[in-house]
């Protein structure tokens, strides 16, 4: 009988029922299935809520059930304290994987692109990552080795722990299927690569869409972008309050006169994610779309910069820089109209307006392209060997001639939109929820254990952090209406 081994790490309910599919999943492939329960070495705390505060308000953790339903699938549940050993030496190519895993959890961990390791509660988080990383790595071979293990299950792959499991699961010559939460409620990612591979994932577009017609294609993008439409109902946490029209004095700025858009994006989401994802030679994007204005200016358009409303969500410092360079740009360019991540503009809108459109690598650069809209991008995008986009990544490529719009073929962007959608498996619904309460109608106090715990932040502290910078970081009438919704 084969044995294959899943990955646990954390104790979020979605990715618990992620696991309890996978194991099934194994269990009628016919093989057995061993289950390697990490949490004990993490760095960072492994509950999506606050258990203490969950406990005391007379709720189980989700995780209460674990050993329960794995029995019932007649899985094997490993702790992770059985395969340890703190003697472990590491590899210089182990170790240079291992600290690239370490700095790009630090930049999610403490919402910036530049963590402080002068700090002592960074520094204390970067040991105890580099540490579980370094545990992880050795459980994993051990493992393998005691249950002769032909395939590893585990989470997307960019942490570190995860990052060194899937070094063990290399060495030892057997192939890794990455999972995390897919794009639809009910839908997770499982796939042979990890969402971070931006060549595999843009490969899969041909075998995932193999058979399908255009029409279906289509019709399949279509539904994405309903999901990240303003609804009480988005996916799109940005967008679910935007107006349905754009406010007077945009549309004022804007009638009757060719439309540039230039969007903002999270610069830190793709550093140390490998060489692939760094081959623009920009200081920043401002840099970049401060050239693109000076090469066009003897055009006759309106051009407006819409910054993205995350930036809300980033460490202040990280706030401070960002809001500077965009400040630092519109000085430049007085006539750019920059609208502020805390106006409740409709980016969809905008888009609608726009003949041209420049990004960093973000999203909605997908979005404006599946639209028939000319986009370039400063950076490397993960959809850019589908769509019919053009990437300009240094100076030299910045030219009138290399700017001129052309005939956008939107069929790219439909294709690679719907492989988001359909290389995710459904987790049927006789998969019970992992939540002890009714997740339709939330507990008060289950919103203030998921507040202590916000976003998988490294303590209580960084949740509350965040939680105020969101709010420091936007005018006091944004911020007041956005209360008044969640009331």
């Amino acid at each position: 009988m084969r044995n294959e081994l899943v990955l646990l790490t954390n104790y979020d309910p979605h990715y618990l029922r992620i696991v309890e599919y996978i194991v099934a999943s194994i269990v009628d492939s016919g093989a057995k299935a061993f289950v390697l329960d990490t949490t004990a070495t993490s760095g960072v705390p492994v509950d999506t809520y606050h258990p203490g505060l969950l406990k005391l308000a007379g709720y189980k953790l989700p995780q209460h059930r674990l050993e329960k339903v794995l029995a019932s699938y007649d899985a094997s549940l490993l702790k992770i304290d059985n395969f340890l050993s703190e003697t472990d030496e590491l590899s210089p190519e182990q170790d240079e994987e291992l600290q690239i895993a370490v700095q790009s959890a630090l930049i999610t961990y403490f919402r910036t692109d530049a963590p402080n390791r002068a700090k002592s509660r960074v520094s204390k988080i970067a040991r105890g990552i580099e540490r579980d990383g370094k545990l992880t790595l050795g459980a994993v071979k051990r493992s393998i080795a005691e249950y002769s293990i032909s395939k590893v299950y585990l989470p997307n792959g960019r942490f570190p722990g995860q990052a060194m499991a899937t070094v063990a699961a290399r060495e030892a010559g057997i192939p890794t299927v990455h999972y995390e939460k897919g794009e639809t409620a009910n839908g997770a990612y499982i796939q042979p690569y990890s969402p971070q591979d931006r060549f595999d994932s843009q490969e899969a577009v041909k075998t995932v869409l193999k058979g399908l017609s255009e029409q279906e294609v289509a019709a399949t993008a279509g539904k994405w972008l309903a999901m990240r439409s303003p609804s009480d109902e988005s996916r799109n946490e940005f967008s679910a309050q935007w107006p349905t029209e754009l406010p007077e004095q945009i549309n004022t700025a804007l009638a009757g006169k060719k439309v540039i858009g230039f969007y903002t994006s999270s610069q830190d989401e793709f550093q140390f994610l490998g060489p692939e994802w760094q081959r623009h030679s920009w200081a920043s994007q401002y840099e970049a779309y401060d050239l693109v204005l000076n090469t066009l200016k003897d055009e006759d358009f309106v051009a407006y910069l819409r910054v993205h409303p995350n930036l809300a969500t980033k460490a202040h410092e990280c706030f401070l820089r960002e809001k500077a360079g965009i400040e630092w740009l519109q000085e430049r360019h007085p006539n750019l109209y920059v609208i502020w991540h805390d106006q409740p503009v409709n980016t969809y809108l905008l888009l609608d307006k726009s003949e041209r459109v420049f990004v960093w690598d973000s999203t909605v650069g997908l979005e404006a392209n599946v639209r028939g809209i000319p986009v370039w991008t400063a950076a490397t995008a993960r959809y850019g060997l589908v769509t019919d986009t053009r990437e300009f990544l240094s100076p030299a490529e910045v030219t009138t001639t290399a700017l001129t719009p052309w005939k956008v073929d939107p069929t790219g962007a439909q294709r690679f939109i719907a492989t988001l959608m359909l290389r995710d498996q459904q987790i049927p619904d006789s998969f019970e929820r992992w939540e002890t309460w009714d997740t339709a109608n939330t507990p008060f106090v289950v919103k203030i254990a998921a507040l202590l715990r916000s976003g998988g932040n490294p303590s209580t502290r960084d949740a509350l952090q965040a939680s105020i910078d969101v709010y420091r970081h936007r005018n006091a009438q944004f911020n007041s209406t956005h209360i008044k919704n969640k009331i």
